[in-house]
């Protein structure tokens, strides 16, 4: 209880982008960041079709993509499984 009210138990909670999982030991969910990485990655390709310059599809990655998939990676503890699937 809290403040005389009763807590709704949550398999997980979103706190400032992070998902976090009910879990025994800390875990985290990366499923919504990868989902994110890929629909921008998948928009900036089809924009930059035409262009035919790896250059140019590279250098968006790095500043449109890159931020998802690094967002609070430095404050989580990453396993070897999880670095694998991002």
């Amino acid at each position: 209880m809290l403040d005389g009210m009763y807590l709704k138990y949550v398999e997980s909670v979103k706190y400032l982008g992070i998902v976090v999982n009910a879990a025994k030991y800390f875990k985290c969910s990366m499923e919504h960041i990868r989902m994110r990485f890929y629909r921008v990655f998948n928009s900036l390709y089809a924009k930059t079709r035409g262009a035919n310059s790896e250059l140019v599809t590279v250098e968006l990655r790095k500043s449109y993509c890159m931020p998802f998939i690094l967002y609070a990676a430095e404050a989580l503890p990453l396993s070897n499984r999880i670095i694998s699937i991002c």
